[in-house]
């Protein structure tokens, strides 16, 4: 099979992005679903968490195209990092609220190119007046407003000399004629001043009739809008939060428009506190729900044979839709993942290695597959093996992870694991909840360096106190897997422990852990 020169073009073709899969077939055809899609299919207006790869925008696409199958379905798919049609949302030199209108104008305008879409190939009844509201729909974000910014005055003394002459005739009592002739010069200063005002012609968003038309257009359409954003967190920082104050303005009152945000967690900035407990943005769990991790569903310690068969169906269906039509089936007889994994790998368990190197994130499963695939055929091996797997995993880390932290990041992760790996032989630890935002963790988190297995463990020994429990990744241990100095791999059954080490049991079974809590000198 690793001869097979259409299983080599079909593996090489694989997407490492779900955004670059052109043909929506392809999209519905290699999702697999674990649970998640029955969660975000509603008019609820919601926040997805998920690093990257772990199939974020693959969902989104997904529920793109199953959404749109409903024909009273206005689906609009945006892509964050596309959005910006002028430079000025990216500047920091301009004002925070213009930088955020030049961002919302671009994702009303989005809205009502596919409502326009809709409109002329559904032909609701009421048309004519779902254009109009579409019309003031753009009014209401166009609205022109001229503001000064600053005036000059300027002052001019002017000189004046001036000559005044006369002639007088007065008649007393006695008729007699009195003639008078006068002349008299005078000087004097007149002041002369000029304003110029400097005025800037911009727009600004009327709410109340964004709002108002949006509602219409709704009525007229007779339509629900689903508003999918992906990728938040390439927005810069700072607007985030207003950009949500603006869809919490116009989008979030009107009921037949929902909102879902795929995002990173730690890259993410929805809410600003302001005073007496009022939000600048979101106010999240209440505005928009954010009990959603893709994390949470391919974390591989919580159920290693489920997610190792998840795994495989994925892997399967990428390939097989880079084939022809039943390929797989005519050539191998493969119908599945399961049995493409045992016709390519020379152990079925291998995989399970494989999916605990890729530590839940998808997109990593499928690079260190591929590294794999075409290290074996190199090799002139008929199956991929252990071996091929474990090498494939360490070149991954070395390229993608590693790489990507500074000096000081990487210090850190060689204190971490100079203390989990080599003073405690394990791979997992536990974070106090109030360290979970430090800055550090992020980083090592997003790098995929870290891994979450268990959020919010309530410590018997500390009650009151909630931790974090993460695993190193793959990576940091791969070279030690062979040797003495591994660490311990699988989590044990609490009642076959004998040593006198400190255990925990993050899950609702009785496998447990040791119990490493991290300081954050450590971090520091």
């Amino acid at each position: 099979m690793l001869t097979d020169k259409n299983i080599s073009k079909a593996i090489s073709s694989i997407s490492q992005r779900a955004e670059r899969i052109l043909d929506d077939n392809k999209v519905i055809k290699t999702y697999v679903e674990v649970g998640i899609l029955p969660q975000i299919t509603n008019g609820n207006n919601q926040i997805i968490y998920g690093r990257r790869g772990t199939g974020k925008t693959h969902l989104f696409r997904y529920l793109e195209n199953e959404t749109k199958a409903n024909n009273k379905a206005i689906v609009i798919y945006l892509d964050c990092r596309t959005l910006g049609s002028a430079a000025d949302y990216n500047n920091s030199n301009i004002a925070l609220n213009k930088r955020c209108i030049s961002l919302f104008k671009d994702i009303v305008d989005e809205i009502y190119d596919k409502a326009l879409h809709y409109i002329a190939y559904e032909a609701p009844k009421d048309a004519e007046k779902a254009i109009e509201a579409l019309d003031n729909i753009s009014l209401a974000t166009r609205f022109k407003n001229n503001e000064i910014t600053s005036q000059e005055i300027t002052e001019r003394s002017l000189e004046k000399l001036s000559n005044e002459a006369g002639l007088s005739l007065s008649i007393n009592p006695k008729d007699l004629i009195n003639l008078t002739l006068g002349d008299k010069d005078s000087t004097g200063t007149d002041i002369e001043k000029t304003t110029k005002y400097n005025i800037i012609s911009g727009e600004k968003i009327i709410f109340p009739d964004l709002h108002h038309w949006l509602k219409k257009l709704c009525e007229f359409t007779g339509a629900y809008i689903y508003l999918l954003i992906d990728e938040w967190s390439s927005l810069p920082f700072e607007i985030q939060p207003l950009l949500a104050e603006f869809f919490k303005r116009s989008f979030l009152p009107i009921p037949q428009i929902s909102i879902k945000i795929a995002a990173l967690e730690y890259r993410s900035n929805f809410t600003i506190q302001q005073e007496k407990n009022n939000h600048l943005g979101f106010e999240l769990g209440s505005d928009i729900s954010t009990n959603l991790d893709l994390d949470d569903y391919y974390v591989f310690d919580r159920n290693p044979d489920e997610i190792t068969s998840n795994f495989s169906e994925i892997l399967y269906k990428h390939i097989n839709n880079e084939l022809e039509e039943g390929y797989l089936l005519k050539s191998f007889g493969i119908k599945n993942g399961k049995d493409f994994i045992r016709t390519i790998l020379t152990d079925s368990n291998n995989f399970q290695e494989l999916v605990r190197a890729s530590e839940g994130v998808i997109r990593d499963m499928i690079n260190i597959f591929t590294l794999s695939f075409f290290d074996s055929q190199r090799q002139g091996k008929n199956k991929i093996d252990k071996k091929s797997i474990v090498e494939s995993s360490r070149q991954w880390f070395e390229r993608d992870k590693s790489q990507n932290l500074d000096e000081k990041l990487s210090q850190i992760l060689r204190r971490i694991v100079d203390e989990v790996i080599g003073k405690r032989r394990a791979r997992s630890f536990l974070i106090p909840r109030e360290l979970e935002k430090h800055e550090n963790i992020q980083k090592l988190f997003d790098a995929r360096v870290i891994h979450f297995i268990k959020r919010g463990y309530a410590d018997k020994d500390n009650p009151g106190v909630r931790y974090n429990v993460f695993g190193l990744d793959y990576g940091t241990y791969v070279d030690l897997i062979s040797t003495n100095k591994k660490p311990e791999l699988e989590f044990i059954d609490i009642e076959q422990r004998t040593d006198g080490d400190e255990f925990i049991v993050p899950f609702d079974d009785k496998r447990s852990i040791r119990r490493i809590v991290l300081t954050e000198e450590i971090l520091n």
